[in-house]
C-alpha cells in the first residue's frame, strides 16, 4: 500500500474518531440538559396545598401536646412549605430549615431544601450559598451540584430579561420624548403661523 493511500486512510481514521466524539459528546450534553430541565421542572412544581394542610396538622399538633417538635416532623412540614406556590409559605419553610440547622442533627437535606427554597423565591445569592455549603459538607454531591448550575443559568437568564425590559423602557422612553417633541415643534409653529 503506498504511503498516500495509508495518509488517506489516516485521515479518514481520525474524522471518524472526531465525528464520533463529537456525536457523543453532544448526545451527552443533550441528556444532561434533559436531566436539568426534569430537575427544573421537579424544582418550580408546587405541592397540593392539602399536603401543607395534613403537614400543618401534624406540626400544630406536636406542638402543642410535646415538649419539642421532632425533627423529622418539622422537616415534612418545612418541606411542603418550600414546595408552596405562595411566597410567605417559603419564607415560613426557610425559617422552620434554618432552626433544624441549629439543632445539630444531620444537615444535608435541610441546607438542600434551603437552597431549593431560596431558589423558588428567585433569591439567588443565599441559594448558591447554601449549594456551596452543601458541596462543603459534601464533596461531589449530586444534587447540589446541579441545583448550583439550574441557579447560574437561571441568574443569567433572569438578568437577562431584566435589561431587555430595562432596554424596552428605555426605548420606549426616547420613543415618548420624540413624540412629545414633535408635537411641541408643531405647536409652536402653528402658533408663529398665526
Amino acid at each position: 500500500q503506498s504511503s498516500g493511500s495509508s495518509g488517506i486512510n489516516a485521515e479518514y481514521g481520525e474524522r471518524k474518531y472526531f465525528q464520533h466524539y463529537y456525536i457523543t459528546n453532544n448526545l451527552s450534553r443533550a441528556k444532561h440538559m434533559t436531566e436539568l430541565d426534569d430537575i427544573i421542572g421537579d424544582l418550580d412544581a408546587p405541592c397540593d396545598e392539602r399536603d401543607i394542610v395534613e403537614h400543618e396538622r401534624a406540626y400544630n399538633e406536636e406542638l402543642q401536646t410535646k415538649p419539642v417538635v421532632s425533627s423529622r416532623t418539622q422537616f415534612s412540614y418545612a418541606y411542603v412549605l418550600v414546595k408552596s406556590p405562595y411566597d410567605n409559605d417559603i419564607r415560613k419553610g426557610i425559617r422552620l430549615l434554618e432552626e433544624l440547622c441549629r439543632s445539630g442533627v444531620d444537615q444535608r437535606d435541610f441546607v438542600y431544601y434551603l437552597a431549593v427554597g431560596y431558589y423558588r423565591l428567585r433569591d439567588y445569592t443565599p441559594a448558591m450559598k447554601h449549594c456551596q455549603r452543601l458541596l462543603e459538607m459534601e464533596p461531589g454531591n449530586q444534587q447540589a451540584t446541579q441545583l448550583l448550575e439550574i441557579i447560574k443559568k437561571k441568574r443569567k437568564k433572569d438578568a437577562m430579561i431584566g435589561a431587555a425590559v430595562l432596554g424596552g423602557g428605555a426605548v420606549a422612553l426616547t420613543g415618548g420624548l420624540l413624540v412629545a417633541g414633535a408635537v411641541v415643534a408643531a405647536g409652536i409653529a402653528a402658533v408663529r403661523r398665526r
